[in-house]
């Protein structure tokens, strides 16, 4: 069946068309932002406007670190959604347009304004809390607390809610001032700082402090909430359900944010009048602190503060920007000895105290706020007990300790002690039932191995640890609380581990004394080891012994032998030195001998070519020469034949030798030597019975000749020789005349 439509129905059906479609295109526009929203997958990052504020969040650039009040609340809130972030860069007023145009979806630290609410979707609960203040420069006396001060000052706010705030606050009070709004942070903070404003409109949780700054008049506060696009409901209802939960699991985080970057504020950096006052009348701080209480406080070996009081009171003077007050310390053995110097005014603020604000008020200082905030460890042996409880020792020194049982442990007994070692032992022996040790020092002090029985129970109430001035010092108090806010309660507990060491020192004892079952067990095993091979080397021994013994025979025979070796060697030496002594001796003899009738041929040599023309005398000094030679020939002979000296035989030529002949042969050969000299020789030859003897004719020339040599050798030149003989002695004769000078030698 076909469908056939008239002409003129045509006409009525295309308008009718027409206007449907125009309707869905309509309703398609209209839910296009949930259509392309929906299309999102959880991967999508959430768009975050990320300008920069000081403190409130920093690090508005790519590759920037961030942190602030704002970035960390952010992370925080990613931990219950889930959301990934990416940050859009720019000024306020840009990044508001963004939010308002859909650009990004979320923008922090918008205040609540009615004009809003249709523009920007905010959240169920603010993400936080800020008071405005007015801020002047410190040197700016014409600006007071009064704020009819303001007119005709020139006011720097930033283009937001705080400007709506300013104009009422200023339009109630009459005033009439140039307030101009900036876009950003940075250009006003410049323009203030440059002195083109008089007067900066802060927010007390986004303005660093300036050390040329002084806030003046607060003017207002107001929340401020992480805003929404209306383009992300979806945004706006996970962010709901965030902060619910947050504020169910979490109650008191936003107020630990507050805390943790309002102290870097302007309005912590800012003076009060009483501190100023007290600043201005003091050029010297005096702080006392109590000895042997490390980590908090001590004086070393040099006589000088140590702790945590030297290095945090320093701090508190470098974040003050306080730099022309001198710091003087004074050490006391006890507390009640410092607390009594604060009320005689001796020092100006003592530290630690603690023990409850009750008992410092009865003792007449205030407590700062908690420069340490730590448990206190009941110590006590055995089993815990009621009865545990029912008897405490307490260091006398120590008052804090002493408040701290008293105000939480009111029914029971106290007994005092001397030191906090004392009150340790005191438990040991069962003397008390327990003691108490601050949470810093308990692990520390409880290393020494005597204290091993001792065991620790953490208290459900803490300690706190705070300086304290005299009642009515509000100037220092108000500048203690400042500083500790500024530097904050993580530096006192950070720097507390550098000086628990000094507690007590874990020695070798105390791990032997930690570890006594494992020792035990070790030096058991060491005396098995120790045993094992003694009775391996005494078995090894007997037969090591026999061996010795075996080898020691052995050795004894060798050494005799070597010693009989050593007696022969040593008679073949003497026997070879002995030798050598005779050769050596005769050798000495032998060249003494031959030097006389050498001395004669030279000499009679010498007189022949004087008388080279004289016949008769030539052949009368040639037989000279003869004579000499003839002696020096038998002599070299005897030197020659030297097996005799080396075999120690010396034979004896006996023959007829004619004495005459043999002196005057003698007389020949001395004669040259004696002329040398102008010797003169006597020869007495009278005496002599027997002239023909039998001798060894070459012994008895070389005995004569040795003695005719001496002679001349020792005769002084002219003096004479005599040479006498008688009977068959011979005796040579030397007469020196003393008064000519010569002298006479006998010998025989």
């Amino acid at each position: 069946m076909k469908l056939r439509i008239k002409k003129n129905q045509k006409k009525r059906i295309l308008p009718v068309l027409s206007a449907v479609i125009i309707c869905l295109l309509a309703g398609l526009w209209m839910i296009q932002p949930d259509f392309a929203r929906a299309a999102q997958t959880d991967e999508d990052p959430v768009l975050i406007g990320y300008y920069e504020n000081e403190v409130f969040q920093e690090g508005a650039k790519a590759g920037e670190v961030k942190k602030g009040y704002a970035y960390e609340y952010y992370l925080k809130l990613s931990e219950y959604t889930g959301w990934k972030y990416e940050y859009v860069y720019g000024s306020f007023s840009d990044l508001y347009q963004m939010l308002l145009d859909g650009k990004i979806d979320l923008l922090a630290g918008l205040a609540w304004k009615e004009n809003r609410k249709d523009l920007i979707s905010y959240p169920e609960q603010p993400m936080g809390n800020e008071i405005y203040s007015l801020v002047k420069h410190s040197m700016d006396m014409d600006i007071t607390t009064d704020p009819a001060s303001l007119s005709g000052k020139t006011i720097g706010v930033l283009d937001s809610a705080m400007e709506d705030v300013l104009n009422r606050f200023l339009k109630e009070r009459n005033v009439e001032a140039d307030v101009r709004p900036y876009p950003d942070y940075k250009t006003l903070f410049a323009d203030f700082d440059s002195g083109k404003l008089d007067v900066l409109a802060a927010e007390g949780d986004g303005a660093y402090g300036r050390k040329d700054a002084e806030v003046v008049i607060p003017f207002g506060e107001s929340d401020y909430y992480l805003c929404v696009s209306k383009k992300r409901p979806d945004l706006l209802k996970e962010l709901n359900d965030a902060q619910e939960m947050l504020s169910v699991e979490e109650p008191n985080y936003i107020y630990s944010l507050k805390a943790k970057y309002y102290p870097a504020t302007l309005s912590a950096m800012a003076f009060s009048e009483a501190e100023k006052t007290w600043l201005d009348e003091h050029s010297e701080l005096r702080v006392g602190y109590l000895e042997n209480y490390m980590p908090y406080s001590d004086t070393d070996e040099q006589g000088n503060a140590t702790g945590i009081v030297k290095d945090m009171t320093s701090e508190i003077l470098k974040q003050l920007r306080i730099d022309d007050l001198k710091v003087d310390y004074h050490g006391y053995q006890s507390f009640d000895e410092m607390i009594a110097a604060i009320d005689e005014d001796k020092i100006d603020v003592a530290f630690p105290v603690g023990g409850g604000l009750y008992y410092s008020e009865e003792n007449g200082i205030y407590q700062s706020n908690p420069v340490v905030s730590v448990s206190t460890q009941l110590v006590y042996r055995d089993e815990y007990s009621e009865d545990t409880i029912r008897h405490f020792a307490v260091n006398e020194n120590n008052r804090m300790q002493y408040y701290y049982v008293l105000t939480n442990f009111p029914d029971a007994e106290i007994t005092l002690y001397p030191s906090i070692d004392e009150c340790l032992e005191a438990v040991l022996a069962g003397e008390v039932g327990c003691t108490t040790l601050n949470g810093l020092r308990a692990n520390d002090i409880l290393k020494n191995s005597k204290y091993g029985k001792l065991s620790l129970q953490q208290l459900g109430r803490n300690d706190d640890r705070c300086y304290g001035v005299k009642i009515g010092n509000e100037g220092l108090l108000k500048i203690l609380n400042r500083g500790i806010n500024i530097v904050g309660a993580d530096f006192a507990q950070s720097i507390a581990h550098r000086y628990t060491s000094e507690l007590y020192t874990y020695t070798i004892k105390d791990i032997i004394m930690d570890h006594v079952a494992l020792f035990v067990l070790l030096i058991l095993a060491i005396a098995a080891i120790i045993i094992f091979f003694l009775a391996r080397d005494m078995k090894r021994s007997k037969k090591e012994v026999r061996e010795k013994e075996s080898a020691r025979l052995i050795l004894e025979e060798k050494n005799q032998e070597l010693a009989q070796s050593r007696e022969a060697l040593s008679h073949a030496l003497d026997e070879a030195e002995s030798a050598n002594r005779a050769k050596t001796a005769f050798l000495n003899n032998m060249s003494h001998d031959m030097r006389t009738p050498m001395n004669a041929i030279v000499g009679f040599t010498d007189l022949a070519g004087e008388h080279a023309d004289d016949g008769e005398q030539v052949r009368n000094y040639l037989d000279m020469i003869s004579v000499s030679s003839q002696h020096l020939l038998s002599l070299i002979n005897d030197v020659l034949d030297m097996s005799r000296i080396e075999s120690g035989n010396l034979n004896i030529e006996e023959e007829n030798v004619d004495l005459a002949e043999l002196i005057n042969e003698l007389r020949t050969i001395t004669q040259t030597d004696a002329a040398s000299k102008n010797l003169e020789l006597s020869f007495d030859t009278e005496g002599l019975q027997h002239w023909n003897v039998v001798t060894d004719r070459l012994r008895l020339s070389q005995v004569l000749l040795n003695i005719f040599s001496n002679a001349v050798k020792f005769t002084p030149e002219g003096g004479k020789i005599c040479f006498s003989a008688e009977k068959n002695l011979l005796i040579l004769k030397e007469r020196r005349n003393m008064s000519s000078g010569s002298r006479t030698t006998e010998s025989g």
